[in-house]
């Protein structure tokens, strides 16, 4: 590890600052980030608007290595290419699912839906992504980095993939007002001169982009949906916390196309209101057509409390609606097909002419392991029992507060093997290895929490947008960041959940 590099990743402040100093700033952030909509509704009342708090977001930006932030948005485009070669290769999906879906029931009615739309004699081919892959740095060398050949091995602090989101990739919108926060703070503190050091962030402009992109593209197929005025339709939770993120979204594509409608509607809404029109295969929600499919809910079983979601989803993955994401993007997003990624051999198969693209995804891989009911799992539960602190058990999941750490593995296993009913709920989850990032001062604003310095860890995620269909790319693009931070220790950083914080980069 370079450790110059580390002495310059320091607060762009020097920190702590005195009592006073510290509760003035906070109550200027705390109505700056009410001013501009860092917001979300309370817990209280999740459902309606007439009280909000803000969310919580970070006093100071957090230092970052410029080369590091570079490379891995220099290729997010090459990420979104990944997983839309893999996910449209029906045979890699099924041979690399087959033992998750045995036991997992969420992950098998998902591939049920998947292969429903496949017989579909009428499907709509082009699938839209609004993709994020999660980051954090590293100072420790993973197993993957030892099987590199010399010349690709990290000499200095790395940065490592936490995971890839292909469903529900959140809070774009107030990730770029943290930024002009931290843009603001520094100004006022008349530290003005090192303000570009916080890279411009306009990912909500750009993945609302994505979904006018792929709106024009459906209505411009069909007359009558363009007469019509077909919407775009936001699937959304019945509890709504975070809308204000939501509404960023809605209104940036406003902004950018004020002639397309946007609905919202749970999945249960869309059981009672849709239909699927039986000549064009239309899909119709309360009386309109609907030419893009937004989902912001639908990635956890928590969102199927019935079989009318699940009627709701399949109803949709069959109709003619562009979907974001497709039902293959849901699965390409599992965590079995993170695993299988980093075997030799499978990135090359998706990515089959840049060598150097290969290894630059390689280089951002930590080690991940099987732990299906085999050989090869039999030596992974070996492993983990040696050093239990230095993995993280994964299911196929998304949306936080899912997975298992250190010491806690071990019982999860230890139940798995003495509940005979369960002998095989082992391959529902991946192993992977914990990332030691480093951490920095800074101070956490968050609702009921006394104002403090703490030691903070930092994950960055990169979104991107592609479209297209199985032979055809029409949209491919790296469209900003999101930084978040957590206390150090604190294993879970979800933001709505509680644990993390918004955050944006100080660039070093």
């Amino acid at each position: 590890m370079n450790k110059g590099l580390l002495k310059r990743m320091q607060s762009c402040v020097k920190l702590p600052l005195s009592e006073l100093e510290a509760e003035t700033l906070a109550a200027l952030a705390v109505d700056w980030a009410l001013t501009h909509g860092i917001t979300m509704r309370t817990d209280q009342t999740p459902n309606s608007s007439e009280k909000i708090q803000h969310a919580s977001f970070v006093l100071f930006p957090s230092p970052l290595p410029h080369p590091l932030l570079f490379k891995v948005k220099s290729i997010q485009a090459t990420y979104n290419l990944l997983y839309h070669n893999l996910s449209h290769d029906h045979d890699f999906l099924k041979k690399t699912l087959a033992n998750t879906i045995k036991v997992d029931e969420f992950t098998r009615r998902l591939w049920n839906i998947y292969e429903a739309s496949r017989r579909n004699p009428k499907q709509q081919e082009v699938s839209l992504g609004l993709f994020r892959s999660d980051y954090m740095l590293d100072m420790c060398q993973s197993s993957i980095d030892s099987q590199m050949p010399k010349q690709a091995k990290s000499k200095d602090i790395s940065i490592k993939q936490i995971e890839f989101n292909t469903i529900a990739a959140s809070f774009s919108g107030l990730a770029n007002q943290v930024s002009e926060w931290h843009k603001y703070l520094l100004t006022r503190m008349e530290l003005g001169g090192i303000t570009d050091h916080i890279p411009v962030n306009e990912s909500s402009s750009l993945l609302a982009n994505g979904l006018s992109s792929a709106w024009s593209l459906y209505t411009e197929a069909s007359k009558k949906a363009m007469e019509m005025r077909a919407a775009i339709l936001f699937v959304i939770e019945p509890i709504t916390k975070n809308i204000f993120d939501q509404r960023w979204m809605e209104f940036s594509i406003h902004r950018l196309n004020s002639s397309i409608p946007v609905i919202r509607k749970t999945l249960l809404e869309v059981y009672e209101q849709g239909e699927i029109d039986k000549n064009t295969q239309a899909l119709i929600v309360d009386g309109r057509e609907i030419a893009v499919v937004y989902f912001r809910d639908g990635y956890s079983p928590n969102s199927y409390p019935t079989e009318k979601e699940w009627k709701a989803r399949e109803m949709m993955e069959l109709s003619m609606a562009i979907k974001c994401p497709s039902i293959q993007y849901h699965l390409a997003g599992t965590k079995k097909i993170q695993q299988e990624l980093c075997r030799a051999g499978t990135v090359e198969k998706f990515i089959p002419d840049s060598e150097s693209s290969v290894r630059a995804i390689r280089e951002t891989f930590a080690g991940q392991f099987t732990l299906d009911m085999n050989e090869e799992g039999d030596k992974v539960v070996a492993m983990v029992k040696e050093i239990p602190e230095r993995y993280v058990m994964k299911p196929q999941r998304e949306g936080g507060g899912n997975n298992i750490f250190g010491i806690d593995i071990l019982q999860k296993l230890k139940d798995i093997e003495t509940n005979q009913d369960l002998t095989e709920d082992r391959s529902a989850f991946i192993l992977m290895e914990k990332i030691t990032p480093p951490s920095f001062k800074n101070y956490i604003l968050r609702v009921g929490t006394p104002l403090k310095c703490c030691d903070v860890v930092s994950e960055l995620g990169i979104y991107g947008i592609i479209m297209g269909t199985k032979d055809k790319v029409i949209l491919n693009m790296e469209c900003g960041h999101l930084l978040r931070s957590k206390q150090l220790n604190v294993n879970e950083g979800g933001i709505v959940e509680g644990q993390g914080a918004l955050d944006s980069p100080y660039l070093v």
